[in-house]
C-alpha cells in the first residue's frame, strides 16, 4: 500500500538551496541557476530538477547519480565526499542528504508562508498519536476544505522521507495539515522542526512502536509530546482528552492555547451520541462552545467518531475560527475512510468485510474489534477476525498477544484466524477461553480457508501489522465473491 510520492514545482535559486541545505558547492558550472522541483527517484528526474541522493538501508541514490545528471538534472545534492559523474549540473555537498531534504521543505513552507494575504494567515496543522492519525487528518483535510484550498498529506507519506516530499508540493493553498508518524526515537522532533506548526494535535498514545522506545507508554508519549515543543503564544495545541498520557503532555506548550476533544465534558469539542446507521456509518452528535449539531459519518466504529471530533477540533484551530456546523456536515458526508482503514464492503453471498489490514498494535485492535461486534450484531452470521502479528512491541509483545486472545473470547468473537508468527499466541489464548481458532502459515493459507468456510451473514475482520500482509487474505476471499456493495453511501 505504499503512497506514490507527490511531484513538486518547488523552485530555489542555487543560492537559496545552499542557503536552505548549508551545502557547499563543490560543482557551480552556472551562478544563476534555478532549480525546478525536487525528486529523491532518478527516475523522475525532468531537466533543471534537483535530484537529492538519499541513502537507507537498502539502497544508495548516489548509485543513480548518472541517471540522474543524464536525464538533466538542474542539480544534485549529495554526501560529501562522494564522487559525482561528469555533467552539467551544479553539485551541493551536505553532511546528510535526508535532512537536506527536510531543510529544503522547511524553506519552502516559510516562503509559502510569507505568501499570506492580509487577513489571511497561511497556517499549518500537524497530527500525531498512536491511533487514527490518518482518518483524523483525511477528516480534518475535508472539513478545511470546504473553506478553502488545503493541502494534505498523501496516504502514509508520513516520515522523514514522506513528509518533505508532501511540504515541498504546497503551492497556493490556504492552509496544510500534515501527518506525523514515528518509528525511531526524535522522529516526531525532527518532523516538527520541518513543518513548525501552528496547530499540533496528540491523538492518543498507545504502545505502537514500542520496542524503538524501550517498551514504555510512557516513553512513547514522551516521543510523540515533542509535537507541542516550540508552539508560541500564537499556537494552538489539540490534544485528546480522555487519555492521561496524551494531555500530561501539554506542559510542554504552557503559553499556547489548549483545546481538547473526546467524551469528557471538559472537552472543547465533545462527542455527544454516536447512532450506528446499519453498516453505512453512523449519526454522530457533536458539541462545541455553545452548539451541538449532528453529522452523518460514513464510517463505522466509535473510534471513527472520535477521530472526527478531534479533525473539528483541529479543522477550527486551523481556520482561527469555528467552521459552520452545516459545512461540516456536508465536508463529512461526501468523505469516505482510506483503503485498509475500517472499509466495510459487502461481499456476494451476503459476506461483510471489515478491510482494516493497513497496521496494527493493541488500541487499534480492541477497536477493530469492537467495530466486527457492533456489525455482526446486526447479521444472522458468525464474527471472525483474521488477524496477523503486532510488530514493534518489544518487551510487552507476548503478553500483548496472549491479551489479545483473552479480547477475542471477551468480545464474543466466534472464529479466529491467524496468519502465522506471533499471533500464534493469541490464538492459544482464545482457544482457551472457547474461540474457534485456526493456525494458517500466512495470509494466502488464511484467505483459501476463508473460500471454503464462510458462510452467508458473516461478518469478516481483516485487521495486523503491515508486515503480516493480511491484506492478501481479504485479497484471495473477494477473488471468489466479489464485492457487490461498497457501504458508506451517504444518508439524510
Amino acid at each position: 500500500m505504499a503512497t506514490a510520492i507527490p511531484q513538486n514545482r518547488a523552485t530555489f535559486t542555487i543560492w537559496e538551496l545552499l542557503a536552505a541545505t548549508g551545502g557547499v558547492a563543490s560543482r557551480l558550472p552556472d551562478e544563476h541557476l534555478e532549480v525546478v522541483g525536487f525528486v529523491t527517484d532518478s527516475r523522475t528526474v525532468t531537466r533543471a530538477s534537483g535530484f537529492v541522493a538519499l541513502r537507507g538501508d537498502t539502497f544508495d541514490g548516489h548509485e543513480f547519480l548518472a541517471s540522474a545528471l543524464e536525464r538533466g538534472a538542474g542539480a544534485v545534492v549529495v554526501e560529501r565526499g562522494r564522487p559525482v559523474p561528469p555533467g552539467s549540473a551544479a553539485v551541493v555537498e551536505v553532511d546528510d542528504t535526508r535532512v537536506a531534504l527536510g531543510l529544503l521543505a522547511r524553506a519552502h513552507l516559510r516562503r509559502w508562508r510569507r505568501g499570506s494575504s492580509a487577513g489571511a494567515r497561511r497556517r499549518v496543522a500537524a497530527i500525531t498519536g498512536s491511533a487514527g492519525k490518518t482518518t483524523t487528518k483525511e477528516l480534518a483535510a475535508a472539513i478545511l476544505g470546504a473553506v478553502g484550498r488545503c493541502h494534505a498529506t498523501s496516504g502514509n507519506l508520513n516520515n522523514l522521507v514522506g513528509v518533505p516530499s508532501v511540504a515541498l508540493a504546497i503551492e497556493d493553498e490556504g492552509c496544510a495539515v500534515f501527518e506525523l508518524g514515528m518509528s525511531v526515537p526524535g522522529e516526531i522532533d525532527a518532523l516538527r522542526r520541518i513543518v513548525e506548526p501552528d496547530v499540533a494535535a496528540l491523538l492518543n498514545v498507545g504502545v505502537a512502536h514500542a520496542s524503538s522506545f524501550g517498551g514504555s507508554r510512557a516513553e512513547v508519549a514522551r516521543e510523540k509530546g515533542a509535537l507541542f515543543e516550540g508552539l508560541g503564544r500564537d499556537g494552538v495545541a489539540v490534544v485528546g482528552i480522555d487519555d492521561d498520557a496524551a494531555r500530561g503532555q501539554l506542559v510542554r506548550c504552557s503559553e499556547s492555547k489548549h483545546v481538547g476533544f473526546g467524551t469528557s465534558p471538559d472537552a472543547d469539542v465533545r462527542l455527544v451520541h454516536r447512532e450506528p446507521i446499519g453498516t453505512d456509518g453512523a449519526r454522530v452528535t457533536l458539541a462545541r462552545a455553545t452548539e451541538s449539531f449532528d453529522v452523518y459519518l460514513p464510517a463505522t466504529g466509535a473510534a471513527a467518531a472520535l477521530d472526527l471530533a478531534a479533525a473539528v477540533a483541529i479543522a477550527d484551530a486551523t481556520n482561527g475560527q469555528p467552521i459552520p456546523s452545516s459545512l461540516i456536515a456536508a465536508s463529512v458526508r461526501d468523505w469516505r475512510p482510506v483503503t485498509g482503514r475500517c472499509v466495510v464492503t459487502e461481499l456476494a453471498g451476503e459476506v461483510l468485510v471489515i478491510d482494516d489490514s493497513y497496521n496494527a498494535n493493541p488500541g487499534s485492535m480492541s477497536a477493530a474489534l469492537a467495530t466486527l461486534m457492533e456489525l455482526r450484531s446486526n447479521r444472522s452470521g458468525r464474527a471472525i477476525a483474521v488477524i496477523g502479528s503486532m510488530r514493534e512491541l518489544g518487551a510487552i509483545s507476548a503478553q500483548a498477544h496472549v491479551t489479545l486472545g483473552h479480547e477475542l473470547s471477551r468480545r464474543g468473537v466466534a472464529i479466529a484466524v491467524g496468519c502465522g508468527g506471533e499471533i500464534d499466541a493469541t490464538l492459544r489464548a482464545a482457544e482457551t477461553d472457547g474461540v474457534q481458532v485456526h493456525s494458517l502459515g500466512d495470509a494466502v493459507e488464511a484467505g483459501a480457508w476463508l473460500v471454503k468456510e464462510v458462510r452467508p451473514g458473516d461478518v469478516v475482520l481483516f485487521k495486523g501489522s503491515r508486515a503480516a500482509g493480511v491484506e492478501r487474505a481479504l485479497a484471495g476471499l473477494v477473488a471468489h465473491r466479489p464485492a457487490v456493495v461498497r457501504t458508506g453511501s451517504p444518508r439524510t
